[in-house]
């Protein structure tokens, strides 16, 4: 991992996360933040669960006088069968927990309103003061 590049964890699809004691927050396998995250053992989800992605993000440049990142996160889910965009959103990092060298992204995506089917989720990541975009994407399937 470079100092002076954006870097990103892998963005594996996960079960919902279970919250941990602040007394054991980033200690143990499988902790990121304040939430201990199950991996997946496959790439099957039910439309009644909700997809959990979590990725740890490095260095991000810090704005000279408030020290904070500036930047997007965008998640775009296409159906594999037909390339059509299902779900397409972005944020900005400020919502995101931690500080410009490492921020915890956490996010629950309900899949009830999509159909049984193949899937591709991209998220890119953009680090707007160093001009910077990384994007990662995860295949998955709803039975």
């Amino acid at each position: 991992m470079e100092d002076d590049k954006l870097f990103a964890s892998s963005s594996h699809p996960r079960r919902r996360p279970r919250r941990r004691p602040h007394r054991s927050i980033g200690t143990g396998q499988f902790v990121i933040g304040t939430s201990k995250v199950r991996p997946r053992m496959g790439d099957s989800f039910k439309r009644a669960e909700k997809m959990g992605i979590y990725m740890k993000l490095y260095n991000f440049e810090p704005e000279e006088k408030s020290n904070k990142a500036s930047g997007t996160i965008a998640y775009e889910i296409v159906r594999t069968a037909d390339n059509s965009k299902v779900i397409e959103f972005s944020e900005e990092i400020t919502a995101l927990e931690g500080s410009a060298s490492q921020m915890i992204l956490k996010k629950l995506l309900p899949l009830s309103s999509m159909e049984p089917g193949q899937y591709t989720l991209k998220i890119t990541v953009t680090d707007k003061l160093r001009n910077q975009s990384l994007t990662q994407s995860a295949q998955f399937s709803i039975t």
